[in-house]
């Protein structure tokens, strides 16, 4: 693939930092050590992040699909794990799995109910009905705390329903694993993954694009079109491409030889990629769409419970997980994914900076408007380019989608990272299932640090305003910066509301308790009672 605007606003950038990173440190604050260190660390590791993404995105390679031939269709298990979610999610589900192009009587899809529950087992029941040709099976895992079980939450069901499969008169030699609200997405999604496996015996898995349901204009950024679209071109280059649970097809001699789905993180997906690449196998991505989620998490809680733990995830292989057997290019681009979020320290240094700047007066730099303004803004305009051409072909409004999400995110990425290093290798944090509806309702408190530092920026801002004349004395770059955070930041404060009315949520409780005399109770109503 063709990515000569990368390279050029890539190598740009990274000579825009080389003549900004000496003079920042000649430049520094001594007398407020306690902005200006912070400060230059945020810088530096902004560099280093830069740096690594720009040779990780040197290369990409994209792979066309290769169709099966119509009279080649080895068998494939399809696991699909479920605990909580509504039956008639799995039933969707299950229906996608044995509706694409592939025969159904190739498929044996397997349902794997951690729940133990009889409407799951009522699901199976008509889908074996509906589609004779298929095998259709009911698996229950041993209970979590069982000694046959292999490791809690999903990767435990997994493992238990590839057992089941292992124990098989004639196991399939391919493995799907799709989550119980994933939809097939591109009907011919097996055609292509399994003839991807048969043409290379290296192979361990093929992962292809995930999609969702999302609300118009995707306000929680669900879709990650920078990632599917633009990234994992980058990772496919360099044999870096990792599972992500879903339109995923495994070689079940990959998992054989991996031990199974991995125990040891909180989720498995991105643990087991790396137990496969470094024993040597290799992953590729795909671009079709293999999975379309019916839901996605779209109020603020759910949602900073997914990211918060994609983050923790990500974090504990990044200080702690074996990657021995990596090569040099796989470890930049899995380094990489730990930068994205280490980052976030330094988004909340620079986010906190203006307000100190536009009400103390109090800089991490002593230097000029205008020699700051020579060394900086050319490196500005730099990353804007780099960024622009990281998101070549795709509109605007996803990167800046994208990068609200990010600047929200920054405090919720930060305290994985802290829990990550204070859990260390051999404890694991608790795991919480995301839930698949939504609970509407003001999360004022989940966004609390946002919040805070939204309105801290917008006061501040006003604050310099009144008393600095805008033409003359007015700090204009730390104004600048102020609104870029403001902005920034307005995506998450609003989405603390999203799908509530709440004005005419507020008059119809009223109405409906006219009478209720505890205040609290009434707040605990409306705002919700944690």
């Amino acid at each position: 693939m063709k990515n000569w605007k990368v390279r050029i606003a890539g190598v740009l950038t990274v000579a825009m930092f080389v003549q900004y990173i000496p003079w920042l440190i000649v430049n520094l604050n001594w007398q407020a050590p306690w902005l200006s260190i912070p400060f230059a660390l945020a810088s530096l590791m902004t560099a280093l992040m830069v740096i690594t993404t720009v040779i990780n995105h040197w290369t990409y390679a994209r792979v066309e699909p290769s169709p099966l031939e119509s009279s080649e269709h080895p068998d494939v298990a399809v696991i699909v794990p479920t605990y909580g979610e509504p039956a008639e999610m799995v039933e969707k589900t299950g229906r996608s799995v044995l509706t694409q192009s592939y025969p159904t009587a190739h498929i044996r899809l397997v349902i794997s109910d951690d729940g133990h529950r009889q409407t799951i087992r009522e699901v199976v029941k008509e889908l074996q009905l509906e589609y004779p040709k298929a095998t259709v099976d009911y698996h229950e895992p041993p209970l979590r705390g069982d000694p046959q079980r292999r490791g809690e939450a999903k990767a435990g069901n997994l493992n238990s329903a590839l057992d089941l499969v292992a124990n098989w008169e004639n196991p399939p030699a391919f493995v799907e694993t799709r989550d119980a609200d994933d939809l097939v997405g591109d009907p011919n999604f097996l055609r292509h993954a399994v003839g991807h496996l048969l043409s290379d015996a290296e192979l361990a898995f093929v992962q292809t694009i995930k999609e969702a349901q999302v609300s118009p204009g995707d306000p929680f950024g669900n879709l990650e079109p920078l990632f599917y679209r633009r990234a994992m071109f980058a990772r496919n280059a360099a044999n870096a491409v990792f599972p992500c649970g879903s339109g995923l097809l495994w070689r079940r001699a990959a998992l054989d030889d991996i031990g199974g789905f991995p125990t040891w993180n909180l989720v498995e997906d991105l643990q087991s990629g790396i137990e496969a690449l470094r024993r040597g196998w290799r992953g590729a991505y795909l671009p079709i769409v293999g999975a379309d989620g019916q839901t996605a998490p779209e109020d603020v809680s759910n949602w900073i419970k997914q990211r918060g733990t994609w983050a923790l995830d990500t974090m504990r292989i990044t200080f702690w997980g074996d990657k021995h057997g990596l090569t040099l290019r796989q470890h930049l681009q899995f380094a990489e994914l730990g930068f994205f979020y280490l980052l976030s320290f330094a988004v909340l240094t620079f986010a906190v900076t203006p307000i100190f700047s536009l009400v103390f007066d109090i800089y991490p730099l002593v230097t000029t408007h205008a020699h700051y303004a020579l060394r900086f803004w050319p490196l500005a305009a730099s990353v804007e380019l780099l960024l622009a051409a990281l998101a070549d072909n795709l509109p605007f409004e996803t990167l800046w989608r994208a990068r609200q999400t990010w600047l929200g995110m920054a405090p919720v990425y930060a305290r994985a990272t802290l829990i990550a290093l204070r859990y260390g290798p051999k404890r694991k944090p608790a795991y919480r299932v995301t839930r698949k509806q939504h609970v509407y309702r003001w999360y004022w408190r989940e966004i609390l640090p946002q919040l805070t530092l939204f309105i801290a920026l917008i006061g501040a801002s006003a604050y310099h305003l009144f008393t600095r004349s805008l033409l003359y004395t007015a700090d204009l770059g730390s104004l600048f910066w102020a609104g870029f955070f403001i902005l920034g930041l307005s995506r998450t404060v609003a989405n603390s509301w999203h799908g509530l009315e709440l004005k005419s949520y507020l008059i119809a409780q009223l109405r409906l308790r006219p009478r209720r005399r505890d205040l609290r109770r009434t707040v605990q109503s409306i705002f919700g009672s944690d």
